[in-house]
């Protein structure tokens, strides 16, 4: 029902059509474009962009529907068939980020755990009765929030307080249920509520929550189509939250309009909602999923726990390893059992316990030692099927993953099983025997944090020249919330990789700044998230990228690993205003009919200030440079968001090849929310390196007090 003396704008209009013509609700014959299909009565999606008839404040009902209609001849020229996603890029964590330890006082004072505050979940939807998703202390529902949550067959809490279901043939009243795991997964990282005695491996319980776990959730279950992720962000505007994540993935050569996450998040961001998007899973060089400077890209971090167990040996050596999703609870660690080496004979076969190796051995109730290869579970099997009690895996463990074994299992490095097989051959051991004990998920593996091997880096292919991704989360073997139907140890909940955990880590410390900094726009919270990330790793070095063991690059890690700790008292921000996108836009030469699709006006790029990439207020620093253009010199502008009366004074590492100049030595702030400019100028030093080549460096804003450091990554590429 449309009300008489209200104007209704809608984003957008989906148009479903059969066979070249409308659908019966209406008489008139649309272009042959729609019968271009193998099947000619295929049903098709378009989506169509209306934009407010200039001049008009009202619209009678009358008048609507003649705007309506009117764009319906034209299909062709302001509509374009709908297309399918990219597939979904599939807690120690708040623990590990501080966040639940009271002395830093994260949750517990700065931020009352996200309370009030409403996180969008554009995903695959929630199960029905989770425990993540009770509201067992959660606050009523915030009073301006404009959501329902007439399902079906779908309860809503004060933990999920709306959302909706958009698919062709879904009703939006469908209740949103998870039938992949994704959306449930992403969902408890963001905002889980606690539940104690999680389990996912043998005996072993944590309690398990998310990063912001008394906000509140709306979900938004999407089929991955384009013309549903749209609506979904729509929907979510419309009800009123103040964060959405977004762990969907698009292709890498997508413009803004085609990248659903840029075209709707640009809409959210100027509604003051902060997005968080997957980086992708791609795990290569200019492959992110996204790159639009309003969105906060994230890439994924494997951190320092593992799922350890111990070789304990009958003379008392022990040695850590890791082990697999099977921890059993009826193996008797205090009961030791005789070692076998089957590889002892020096066979390919027998070293790696391969298929029908162990035929004529005696594994029974013992021990087995294998080396690690490619089939690790499949070994397992093998020793299983022979008898054997347990399995000792040999060798490199730097990328071991949780494996489902058949049998108790412990994975030592290179080093320890020498150490082991010296046991083993020692004259006088006899019989040597050994155990295996089970510890659980502990801290402690180095190095850490590292850049996971599948999260997608950058350079951007289609931003101009905007650092991203912009940090890296945890994204690496996430515990979070499951659904039956892919869980092979039938509970709640499973462990889970990609730079679709990594965002909603994100979206949850999101949560956190907006609770404790309501008047902050999106950008102010983009910027206490990069300028506070951490640059090393734990143990003040570089951070190491997964996929070859070597130090990363800017391009794979932006601005570093999320510290939430600090982002809750940055100091000062890199803000912006948001018409600045507007001028960013029309330096790229988007054209009158994108822009007008972006800003639902008519933009004129002829009259509006073009901005240099480079040139946006963007918390880091990317230019290219080159025999031809040696230097750039770069404005920006931070806004005190701390002390009145703060001093800074600048860090410089310069880029190798490159030199950097500062306008001032010295930031002195005398207010709360002041603002002051400063220069960069970046020149190269001759002779200028090989082109493609890339250098990084970082400036960093250091208050004299001792309580801050702004940090600004900087990236050169020398063309």
């Amino acid at each position: 029902m449309i009300m008489k003396g209200f104007i209704l704008v809608p984003l957008i209009i989906l148009l479903f059509v059969t066979s070249g013509h409308a659908s019966q609700t209406s008489d008139i014959e649309l272009p042959s474009v729609a019968s271009q299909s193998i099947n000619g009565n295929e049903m098709k999606t378009y989506i169509i962009h209306l934009t407010k008839p200039e001049g008009k404040k009202l619209l009678d009902y009358k008048e609507l529907e003649s705007w309506h209609k009117s764009f319906l001849p034209n299909l062709t020229l302001d509509s374009e068939l709908d297309v399918q996603k990219e597939l979904l890029e599939t807690t120690y964590t708040p623990k590990y980020l501080g966040l639940s330890d009271p002395s830093t006082g994260i949750w517990h004072t700065e931020s009352n755990m996200g309370e009030g505050i409403v996180i969008g979940v554009i995903d695959s939807g929630i199960p029905l009765n989770h425990p993540s998703f009770s509201d067992d202390q959660m606050p009523a529902k915030p009073a301006n929030w404009k959501g329902n949550c007439s399902f079906t067959n779908f309860t809503c809490n004060k933990k999920i307080i709306g959302g909706g279901t958009y698919a062709t043939n879904w009703k939006v009243t469908d209740p949103p249920v998870d039938t992949g795991g994704h959306g449930s997964h992403v969902a408890s990282i963001a905002a889980g509520n606690f539940v104690k005695d999680a389990m996912v491996v043998g005996k072993y319980k944590y309690t398990a929550s998310g990063m912001a776990p008394r906000a509140h959730l709306a979900i938004y279950k999407t089929n991955l189509s384009r013309a549903d992720s749209l609506k979904s962000y729509d929907q979510a505007m419309i009800d009123g939250v103040n964060i959405i994540n977004y762990s969907i993935g698009d292709e890498p050569t997508y413009n803004f309009y085609l990248d659903t996450a840029a075209f709707s998040g640009y809409k959210a961001t100027k509604k003051g909602i902060s997005v968080s998007v997957s980086a992708g899973n791609r795990g290569a060089p200019k492959s992110l999923s996204h790159s639009a400077p309003w969105l906060m890209v994230v890439g994924a971090s494997w951190l320092d726990g593992r799922l350890a167990a111990t070789v304990r040996l009958g003379n008392g050596d022990e040695f850590i390893g890791e082990t697999g999703y099977y921890q059993p609870t009826q193996f008797n660690s205090s009961n030791f059992l005789p070692i076998v080496y089957p590889g002892a004979n020096n066979k390919k076969e027998t070293l790696g316990c391969w298929s029908g190796s162990l035929n004529g051995i005696d594994v029974k109730n013992k021990i087995v030692l294998c080396w690690a290869g490619d089939q690790n579970i499949n070994k397992g099997s093998v020793v299983r099927s022979a008898g054997g009690a347990a399995m000792i895996l040999m060798g490199s463990i730097k990328t071991t993953r949780y494996d489902q074994h058949v049998l108790p299992v412990c994975h030592v490095n290179s080093d320890d099983a020498r150490k082991i097989l010296a046991y083993y051959n020692s004259p006088g051991v006899s019989p040597s025997n050994a155990t295996i004990i089970f510890n659980g998920q502990v801290s402690g593996r180095r190095p850490a944090p590292t850049v996971a091997t599948n999260s997608s880096s950058g350079p951007s292919l289609t931003n101009g020249g905007i650092l991203k991704p912009d940090v890296i989360a945890p994204g690496y073997d996430i515990f979070g919330a499951s659904i039956h139907k892919n869980n092979p140890f039938n509970n709640y909940f499973k462990f889970d990789t990609g730079t679709s955990m990594a965002s909603p880590h994100v979206a949850g410390v999101m949560a956190l700044l907006k609770k404790k900094y309501p008047t902050w726009s999106p950008a102010a919270i983009q910027s206490a998230i990069i300028t506070t990330a951490d640059d090393v790793d734990l143990a003040g070095n570089p951070f190491i990228h997964m996929k070859n063991w070597k130090p990363s690059n800017i391009f794979d890690r932006g601005a570093g690993h999320i510290n939430p700790i600090k982002a809750m008292n940055p100091g000062l921000v890199y803000d912006r205003n948001f018409d600045d996108y507007i001028g960013y836009m029309c330096f790229l030469n988007y054209n009158p009919t994108y822009m007008q699709r972006f800003n639902s006006r008519k933009v004129d790029c002829s009259k509006e200030k073009k901005i240099k990439p480079s040139q946006l207020n963007y918390p880091s620093i990317m230019v290219t440079l080159s025999s031809n253009s040696p230097d750039e010199t770069v404005m920006r502008t931070v806004t005190n968001v701390g002390n009145a009366n703060s001093d800074y004074t600048p860090r410089i590492f310069h880029p190798a090849n490159a030199n950097l100049i500062l306008s001032t030595n010295r930031l002195q702030f005398s207010a709360q929310n002041q603002q002051l400019s400063f220069n960069v100028k970046i020149t190269i030093v001759q002779p200028a390196p090989v082109k493609g080549t890339i250098s990084e460096g970082k400036l960093e804003w250091v208050s004299t007090s001792g309580g801050h450091v702004v940090r600004s990554p900087i990236a050169v590429v020398f063309g």
